[in-house]
């Protein structure tokens, strides 16, 4: 399909922003729903705490053309898990959790092996548990059938020892809300004390059979075209690691409550932005469910992504602008985080991040790893000497990552642009020119000199700037 299909319908747009910013705001992103063959996608836009832009672009629904608006229903992905975290962080204020205690004393019928491992660890990803929980997307569970499910993973590292994502983390907290309230889940949680209370109307929980009103549908880009999501049980879209239904307006409530710290004491909230303390003493930059990057201003910025089932996501605060950009967007090969940060920088344009170029490789023994890597990612066979991960999880990010570089044809040319070390890890961001394309290529190397986080996304141009960590 042409550009044509995803040519800027746009859904509402508050007169706040100028004619200028507004023109060239909707110029880019219809230009980035072309170039990246999304169907449609809700922006919007939050300074100071108040909404002065949301708008829709594109199609909520292809089949039946229905074009995108500010109260379009998205799923959340990953950024549900911010929600997650401050229903839990509510439990804390309540006396009925406590974030150094073990989770085992929440739920006593965890491995042995769990003992050391917070309710901290947990929120903070440093509990050792794999990404993602070993089970049927396809079958319905009851919370403790789920539980035995993830009881049986392998500890990938040492409590604290290392920041690794972890959405088994988070779905097992989802679990423990519910096994500390006795008859709430975190949803319930959520809906009493955060979505209520702010008046966020459509928030909720995933449900594929409830009747949802201005519901996106979310795709898939297949080799075939673009395809329907797949079909995922109700227990695969209700856990705590991000099953949730939001719009932009949603989130510029959510982003007015931020701002003013409402819902936790301020204590609480110092807690969710408080950076990882590894056991070694090193730092990472993350919260409880918000990454705290570098940014221009001195306060830097707290941001998120998320994607699940054909929705990708990304939320962004800039602290010192008090500027605040979301982007929804409703198929999996989305980047919504080149639209939101661009839209930042059409908004205020000191938000502009500089050009990126190449830096000098110091060993170059990674590159020619990272070479072999992608020939093996593309032939469906990494080899898992390389990774820290489980097995279930490496097939994944081989199925993942494999589909992407398929067609980009031969790699002509891979150059480093940044290194750094974050917590007891080493990033590197490598940019590989292809026949058909360029990609950012970045992985993160633990200290028995293995891929603990692997990232490969298209980009558009060789010095396009690279997003701050």
């Amino acid at each position: 399909m042409g550009s044509k299909w995803v040519a800027g319908v746009l859904g509402m747009a508050l007169l706040s922003v100028s004619g200028a910013q507004a023109d060239a705001i909707d110029d880019f992103v219809n230009q980035e729903l072309a170039r990246q063959k999304v169907p449609g996608v809700a922006v919007g836009i939050m300074q100071h705490g108040q909404l002065v832009r949301a708008a829709g672009y594109g199609l909520a629904n292809i089949e039946h053309g229905v074009p995108v608006h500010a109260d379009t229903v998205f799923q959340t992905g990953s950024i549900g898990k911010q929600f997650t975290a401050v229903a839990v962080m509510t439990l804390v204020e309540d006396g009925k959790i406590k974030l150094d205690e073990s989770i085992r004393t929440y739920l006593p019928k965890a491995p042995k092996t769990w003992q050391s491992i917070t309710v901290r660890n947990v929120l903070n990803h440093t509990s050792g548990m794999g990404n993602s929980p070993d089970f049927d997307l396809r079958k319905d569970y009851s919370d403790d059938e789920l539980l035995d499910v993830i009881y049986k993973m392998k500890l990938e590292f040492a409590p604290g020892e290392r920041w690794s994502y972890s959405n088994t983390g988070y779905a097992t907290l989802g679990l423990m809300v519910h096994k500390v309230t006795g008859d709430q889940t975190y949803g319930d949680v959520l809906a009493k004390r955060v979505f209520g209370p702010l008046h966020m109307t459509t928030a909720r929980v995933i449900s594929d059979r409830d009747i949802v009103p201005n519901r996106s549908a979310g795709y898939e880009m297949t080799q075939e075209g673009i395809k329907n999501q797949d079909w995922v049980a109700a227990t695969g879209n209700s856990t705590a690691d991000g099953s949730l239904y939001l719009t932009v307006l949603d989130y510029a409530k959510w982003d007015a409550a931020l701002r003013e710290r409402k819902l936790l004491k301020p204590e609480s909230w110092a807690e969710v932005y408080k950076p990882v303390k590894l056991n070694s003493g090193k730092t990472y930059p993350y919260g409880f469910a918000w990454s705290l990057e570098k940014t221009p201003g001195e306060r830097g910025a707290y941001q998120h992504g998320g994607a699940w089932q054909g929705f990708r996501t990304f939320y962004i605060r800039y602290l010192d602008d008090e500027i605040s950009v979301v982007v929804l967007a409703n198929i999996a090969s989305a980047d919504p985080e080149v639209i939101a940060r661009g839209v930042a920088a059409r908004f205020e344009p000191k938000l502009q991040l500089p050009d990126a170029s190449p830096i000098d490789e110091s060993d170059p023994t990674i590159s020619q790893r990272l070479r072999r890597m992608i020939d093996e990612l593309l032939a469906g066979k990494p080899s898992s000497k390389d990774y820290a991960m489980q097995p279930d999880m490496l097939a994944r990010y081989s199925e993942y990552y494999g589909e992407r570089l398929r067609g980009k044809g031969k790699l002509q040319e891979l150059r480093l642009f940044r290194r750094n070390e974050l917590g007891n890890d080493i990033v590197y961001d490598y940019r590989a020119r292809f026949e058909n394309g360029l990609m950012d290529v970045g992985l993160a190397l633990d200290p028995t000199n293995k891929v603990s986080q692997l990232h490969i996304s298209p980009v558009d141009q060789w010095n396009e700037p690279l997003p701050p960590l």
